[in-house]
């Protein structure tokens, strides 16, 4: 009698991929690191088949695996979306909405566009996460948020998008980093011997975008635009950093912008982003067309 791989034996073998290694995976599943690596054992012997190559340093998937993890990841989240669908029908509401803001995102203003939302729905509890890079949209695609604030790499068709705010980025450095006075003329192969801060993908498990990186540069990474601004405050690289949050450093001369003819930073549209075919509650579908009207 063949067996049914369980939800929960699907949910570590997708937490095991996006984590590389299985204490990685039990941490973010809140189990043992014994409890994961025995559910994924009995999985494998469910389906028949090898699904993880643990010959290398990361534990990565087999061309099965890879396969298989498609198909969990469509099951996963179809499953997530008929528990999100009872609860609507059982109470007429959601019970959470989960919301990522991207990391260029200027958080006060941000955040006031939710003002006062759930207080009028407070049966909807908000949970809301920040991620940087190419996290909020794996986050989103994936089913695990309801909504994202963030900007596009590309037209993606399978999410519905509404513009709300434009961010600015400006490479800067501190004053006395580079070895040459600043000026308007500054050329990439200028910098390309300086070390540069860059931001880590939060989205491990998800094509990493680069941005105004350098190839062939020295780096340094870091994982949050806060950290960011304070190795380049300390003058231990120079990068990009979004506007609002470097303008009272630029005015005190603490940070130079390095912006000219030849190296420009950005201006990046931010949307209000959701899954276009997902099943939005009331409160969701009440939250979109209030960005709709906020931004208007």
């Amino acid at each position: 009698m063949s067996r049914t791989p369980s939800l929960h034996q699907l949910e570590c073998l997708l937490a095991l991929a996006a984590e590389g290694s299985f204490a990685a995976a039990a941490k973010r599943l809140h189990k043992s690191h014994t409890a994961v690596f025995a559910t994924i054992k009995n999985l494998e012997e469910t389906v028949g088949v090898e699904l993880l190559d643990r010959s290398g340093y990361r534990v990565t998937l087999t061309p099965a695996g890879a396969s298989f993890h498609e198909e969990a990841e469509r099951v996963v989240r179809a499953h997530a979306g008929l528990a999100n669908h009872a609860i609507q029908l059982r109470s007429g509401a959601e019970a959470e909405l989960r919301i990522v803001l991207g990391d260029l995102c200027p958080l006060a203003s941000t955040l006031a566009l939710f003002t006062g939302f759930f207080g009028e729905s407070s049966g909807t509890r908000p949970v809301f996460h920040t991620e940087v890079l190419g996290a909020p949209w794996a986050r989103l695609l994936r089913g695990e948020v309801d909504l994202s604030i963030h900007h596009l790499d590309q037209p993606r068709p399978e999410l519905e998008t509404h513009y709300l705010f434009d961010v600015q980025v400006v490479p800067v450095a501190a004053p006395g980093f580079l070895p040459f006075a600043p000026h308007a003329q500054i050329q990439p192969k200028d910098l390309r011997p300086l070390r540069q801060c860059v931001l880590r993908d939060g989205a491990r498990d998800w094509p990493s975008p680069s941005y105004h990186l350098l190839n062939g540069a020295p780096s340094v990474s870091v994982g949050d635009q806060a950290s960011k601004r304070e190795i380049l405050l300390q003058g231990l690289a120079w990068g990009h950093m979004p506007a609002h949050m470097i303008e009272e450093d630029l005015a005190a001369g603490r940070l130079l912008s390095l912006a000219g003819e030849h190296l420009r930073g950005a201006t990046l549209p931010h949307h209000a982003l959701r899954l276009r075919e997902a099943n939005h509650g009331p409160v969701a579908q009440a939250l979109w067309q209030r960005l709709l009207v906020k931004s208007a």
